[in-house]
């Protein structure tokens, strides 16, 4: 038996770099379009400029509300002009395309009743295209899916494919792999893979997922287990493989340790946030838009804010992996910039609200963002050690140097003084200068090895070799 579902929102996420100056021109070019505050149903902007007018003023004024300035600046309300207190408050780029995209899946399943494995083909559809372009070249792209049958079934498949970057896609006889369609088809040919890119270093080869699903009420026809559903949909296992004896039913301790990120606020809905995927499932806690409706805001909280809570994680966490993989080839210059980012993104909350904040902490803690953030500055700390041990040799070498050139200038008043002792003392050169030598060093022997026990030892087993060959 299929479990039914009302509605889902399906977000492919994904990480790619980007160039100003080259790539918004493609995307503009690419029937890309400035993102709007907020998506509004037709029946509204048949209404005209004041009612439009009306629901951005609205939503603006919500966000105002809710969030702290800093992050609601950054992420959706940031200006271009100076506020009174001049400072000029910063903001992503963000763009939007409503296109239809179609293709195929296309892949391999063991079918039960036959026992044999089936060739299977699975709509891809998608309307709606984003792309979120943030400091330091990271662009995060979101390909809504629109899952062509209302089934949890179908959603656990579509999910799976979708999340892998080796997926085929396109004609049967001419598929591609995955991320290759996402790179031609939304990312207007930006690549995702490649031998001298950099991006692939710490990008994965799995793209994240956003998913919120709408369940009908459970009842005596309808059965099911909310908390199941989450872990088999975050982790894109299949539907019942919690509950029945399956190859891939975690185990216990596995599956209650996941279970551990899981945020609940209400009753008619959980999420569960884990390190590639963001899921949520309840009754009654998300619509869909409908431009014969006016009733939007179910919509606009899944789809732009708490999702833009979501990309702004996925944005922490994919600086930190460029900086731990960029780290070694100039440590200066990426300690300073380190410090810089978290000065200005590293932000404990975000809302005035505690659901925003709740969801914030709990996508940062389920992508280890602050384990991230403390193995960098673990790395920092042994920098400075390293650093100071260079410095002090330095300084020891140049202390060196000045000793030896002031012995120079004193070489006159030293030989003087030995030609005096020798004649005090009237011995011949032969016997003067060889007892020296021995007194010297012998003295110089002990000396370094009170100063530089390690080197004396190394010294001493060097003499034994030499001595015994």
């Amino acid at each position: 038996m299929k479990h039914p579902i009302n509605e889902a929102l399906i977000k492919i996420v994904g990480v790619f770099a980007y160039e100003h100056k080259k790539h918004i021109p493609q995307f503009l070019s690419g029937q890309y379009e400035t993102m709007d505050l907020v998506d509004l149903p037709q029946i509204i902007l048949d209404k005209g400029r004041i009612a439009r007018q009306a629901a951005l003023d609205g939503t603006r004024a919500n966000y105002k509300n809710t969030y702290y300035a800093e992050f609601r600046d950054f992420m959706f309300t940031g200006k271009n002009i100076k506020d009174i207190d001049g400072f000029q408050k910063a903001q992503i780029r963000s763009f939007q395309r409503k296109k239809n995209l179609q293709s195929s899946f296309h892949f391999r399943r063991f079918d039960i009743e036959t026992k044999q494995m089936q060739a299977v083909s699975l709509p891809l559809i998608s309307h709606t295209q984003e792309i979120y372009l943030f400091p330091g070249g990271i662009g995060i792209f979101s390909l809504n899916l629109q899952p062509d049958e209302k089934t949890l079934e179908h959603i656990s498949d579509l999910i799976n494919q979708a999340r892998s970057f080796e997926s085929k896609v396109g004609d049967v006889q001419k598929a591609i792999d995955f991320h290759k369609w996402v790179s031609e088809e939304v990312l207007c040919g930006i690549p995702l893979v490649g031998i001298k890119l950099e991006l692939d270093e710490y990008s994965g080869s799995k793209f994240k997922v956003y998913s919120v699903i709408d369940m009908p009420a459970v009842s005596e026809v309808l059965q099911y287990n909310r908390e199941h559903l989450l872990y088999e949909i975050g982790t894109s296992s299949p539907i019942g493989v919690v509950a029945n004896t399956h190859r891939m039913q975690p185990a216990e301790s596995y599956y209650d340790e996941l279970l551990q990120n899981k945020i609940s606020a209400f009753r008619n809905y959980d999420c569960l946030a884990l390190l590639d995927s963001f899921t949520v499932i309840g009754t009654g806690n998300y619509a869909a838009l409908n431009d014969n409706s006016e009733s939007y805001i179910p919509h606009h909280l899944w789809n732009r804010a708490y999702f833009g809570i979501y990309v702004y994680n996925l944005f922490l966490r994919y600086s930190l992996f460029k900086f731990n993989a960029q780290f070694l080839s100039n440590p200066v210059k990426y300690r300073d910039q380190f410090q810089d980012f978290l000065n200005h993104y590293d932000l404990k909350h975000i809302s005035f609200n505690f659901l925003p904040n709740m969801i914030f902490e709990g996508t940062r803690k389920a992508m280890r963002i602050d384990e991230e953030i403390e193995t960098f500055e673990k790395r920092l700390g042994n920098l400075a050690t390293s650093i100071q041990e260079q410095q002090e040799k330095r300084q020891a070498f140049l202390l060196t140097l000045i000793s030896a050139i002031s012995a120079f200038d004193a070489v006159d008043s030293i030989w003087a003084g030995v030609n005096q002792v020798q004649t005090i003392l009237g011995w011949s050169n032969l016997f003067f200068f060889p007892t020296l030598l021995v007194l010297l060093l012998t003295t110089g022997y002990f000396l370094m090895e009170y100063l530089f026990p390690l080197l004396a030892q190394k010294l001493k087993r060097k003499l034994r070799k030499i001595i015994s060959n």
